[in-house]
């Protein structure tokens, strides 16, 4: 019995890494927003961005190589999936230690904490059926949150670094229109010079006619 309780929780934390690693299919009639996404047009060309939003027929992203906002109708998109570069808000990757280092693990934690707790619950529920002098209750309660806290703890872990993504997305969004709106100052600035170089000539050029 307790080969056969190891082999449940073996195949089950096996399953949920599989699951979880796979590049899932996106349904475009109700597409995640803020997703990093790889879209295949019926042309067979393939596009790759974050989804900013969904306006009836048509689907607005980030473009990765254009950086700019482009849009699509569903008609276009023969496929959507989730992508395994993430982009920030101006189509350039996000790197994986970016994430890392932005990542906290309170919601690792938090969820991980839980789902052993309810792992535990539901094991306790079995055990108390199948309860024998061969296998104590705490096996099934043991092994039960533990598959419990590994399957809550990675979709805490997804949270958390879902969070971390919209930070980084967040600090460059602010820092690049932070260096737009020094350059179109320092751009209005030089148009403002030239209007005065180009008055003072005028005036020069006056002085000199008189």
């Amino acid at each position: 019995m307790k080969k056969l309780i190891v082999g449940v929780l073996v195949v089950s934390i096996f399953n949920l890494f599989i699951g979880c690693s796979s590049r899932s299919v996106i349904n475009t009639n109700n597409p995640p927003i803020g997703q990093s996404v790889v879209i295949t047009l019926q042309d067979g060309k393939v596009l790759k961005g974050v989804l900013l939003k969904k306006e009836g027929e048509n689907i607005k992203y980030i473009d990765s190589t254009s950086g700019k906002p482009e849009n699509l109708t569903l008609k276009q998109i023969q496929k959507m999936v989730h992508s395994d570069t993430v982009f920030d808000l101006e189509g350039k990757v996000i790197t994986e230690p970016a994430i890392s280092d932005a990542k906290g693990m309170s919601k690792t934690l938090a969820y991980g904490f839980g789902g052993f707790v309810l792992g535990a619950a539901a094991g306790f529920g079995v055990g108390a059926l199948m309860q024998s002098e061969s296998m104590p209750l705490v096996y099934p309660m043991a092994g039960l949150g533990v598959v419990g806290a590994v399957y809550f703890g990675m979709m805490g872990s997804d949270s958390d670094r879902e969070d971390a993504i919209d930070t980084i997305r967040s600090s460059r969004y602010k820092v690049s229109q932070e260096k737009l709106k020094n350059r179109l100052e320092e751009e209005k600035q030089k148009l403002l010079d030239q209007q005065k170089q180009q008055e003072e000539q005028k005036k020069e050029m006056q002085k000199k006619d008189n």
